[in-house]
């Protein structure tokens, strides 16, 4: 079990700053796009579109440390008020339903790359599938992230007072 804590605690974290990165990429283009659009009438070649994958790139990564870190809004008044037991077992089951959505769209982003991955995006002439690329990283990610919650929910090693973060 330490093995494994160390594990995600090492991804959490390596994960955590290349957000950072990202977030602050996409931040920085982005207000330098808007100077130079808006005070010298020009661009920089791809701005918008690094701005697009730094983003995508941003939310699928960040979806799933948010599952990692119970980051996510969920209404979970009638889940507070099972007893403790069948609490863990409904959390266990949401997570493998998270799980299983997730794993579903890695299936079908396959075949969607397969298909369009091939295709230049512009300006760059990378292939798309690069930029595709996020939606089934972030969802193995968050794969990992949901099963490596019921590992430790099943083991005693997560707290189940508060599941997600609160509505509040």
């Amino acid at each position: 079990m330490q093995m494994l804590l160390k594990i995600d605690g090492i991804l959490t974290r390596t994960l955590e700053f290349i957000l950072v990165l990202l977030f602050a990429f996409f931040l920085i283009l982005v207000c330098l796009l808007v100077v130079l659009r808006y005070g010298f009438s020009t661009s920089i070649t791809g701005g918008n579109e690094l701005v697009t994958i730094a983003f995508l790139f941003t939310s699928a990564i960040g979806g799933a440390v948010g599952i990692r870190r119970s980051d996510h809004i969920a209404i979970t008044v009638f889940i507070d008020m099972l007893p403790l037991r069948l609490k863990k077992w409904v959390y266990i089951v949401g997570l493998l339903l998270i799980a299983l959505i997730n794993g579903y769209m890695v299936y079908y982003t396959f075949g969607w790359i397969e298909k369009a991955g091939h295709f230049p995006w512009q300006p760059f002439g990378w292939p798309q599938g690069i930029v595709h690329s996020a939606i089934p990283i972030g969802c193995g990610l968050a794969i990992f992230y949901c099963f490596f919650k019921i590992i430790l929910t099943l083991f005693g090693a997560e707290k189940l007072d508060v599941l997600w973060l609160p509505e509040d």
